[in-house]
């Protein structure tokens, strides 16, 4: 089987859900279909000025390759990865499957022939913080068929009268382990992911490590992301830019407690390898979050867009080494059952039915 991938823009920053396509096309590959994983280089109609800009970016990353996740994701030889001007009969290769990946590739994809696959729309999130809701809403109307990687993305889909299968997220567990048990680790060592977009929510987790700084005074946040080092951090914060995967294994087992706190995701992976590496897990209570958070089980969620709230939490693990440890190690158990053999089995035989 030939299989399509349309992926909204360049691959060479490291994104959860672009890594989530990676990993399902080099294993799709390995199981013997041939993969293109295209990225173009708009997806939309832009103006004559920002056409001219986007032609020049295009032939740029053309010579240079940096379309390509190389620095941050290792993509099978066999995969073929593609940069085109746009998406549309002339640049998209003939396949019996046809995946979008985002809203504004669905949008794309709809003027496409049938010979370039039979259409599926992979719901990683509801994307309304990357444009208007009932643009982004009518894609869900469309008649493709739906993969959701959580259970709210299937609520909402069945909300809206839509089918959808629901084939969730899977880690890697050679990438990610746990090297320092939770017991042999210092409690006040804390690590987040920072984001600079809001709904991210990283200033309620620095807001709540100022509040506890002012009580736990040899606390450490660990501070990692994809921008430069944020202007204004307090004392005791150190940020990574872009770690690699073994720095970044290292850190997580670093860190007692790691504080996820988003106000929308739709399956996040950094909580989840944090887990696996042996971090105590405290979390907003929200759908993505929920796909393995539970509660006083296997994390601690608090409200969102609440930076005491996060702080009332974390300060529940730190201050109590039992708990977190046993927090920890649960959500280490529990989140073993997100294997890649049961997600890509899945949705190989959604892409065959």
């Amino acid at each position: 089987m030939t299989i399509n991938f349309i992926l909204p823009f360049a691959g060479n920053k490291p994104i959860g859900g672009f890594k989530i396509v990676y990993e399902y096309a080099n294993r799709l590959t390995e199981k013997g279909h041939k993969v293109n994983v295209i990225h173009p280089s708009y997806t939309f109609k832009e103006s004559s000025f920002n056409n001219l800009k986007y032609l020049l970016r295009y032939h740029q990353r053309s010579l240079n390759k940096s379309y390509l996740p190389q620095k941050w994701f290792s993509l099978n030889e066999n995969v073929n990865a593609m940069w085109v001007r746009n998406i549309s009969n002339e640049n998209i290769p003939d396949a019996d499957v046809l995946i979008t990946t985002a809203w504004r590739t669905a949008v794309c994809a709809r003027e496409l022939s049938e010979s370039k696959g039979e259409k599926f729309y992979f719901i990683q999130h509801y994307e309304t913080w990357n444009g208007p809701e009932d643009e982004v809403k009518a894609t869900w109307k469309m008649p493709y068929k739906k993969i959701v990687i959580a259970k709210w993305l299937n609520d909402i889909a069945s909300e809206m009268g839509e089918n959808a299968e629901y084939v969730p997220n899977a880690f890697d567990f050679s990438e990610f382990g746990m090297d320092i048990l939770p017991e042999n680790r210092s409690s006040l060592k804390i690590m987040m992911l920072y984001n600079d977009l809001e709904f991210k929510g990283s200033k309620y987790g620095i807001e709540a490590f100022t509040i506890l700084k002012k009580e736990f005074s040899e606390l450490k946040l660990i501070l990692f992301g994809v921008p430069d080092r944020p202007e204004g951090l307090p004392d005791g914060v150190q940020y990574f830019q872009s770690p690699d995967r073994k720095t970044l294994r290292n850190l997580y087992n670093e860190s007692s407690v790691f504080i996820s706190p988003s106000l929308a995701e739709g399956f996040p992976l950094p909580p989840a390898e944090a887990m696996i590496c042996g971090a105590a897990l405290t979390c907003t209570d929200i759908g993505g979050h929920r796909e393995y958070a539970e509660d006083n089980k296997t994390a601690v969620l608090f409200v969102p867009e609440s930076g005491t709230a996060a702080a009332d939490a974390v300060r529940k693990l730190i201050t109590d080494d039992k708990f977190r440890i046993r927090i920890a190690y649960n959500g280490n158990e529990h989140i073993k059952k997100f294997t890649w053999e049961n997600s890509v089995n899945k949705f190989e035989r959604v892409l065959t039915s």
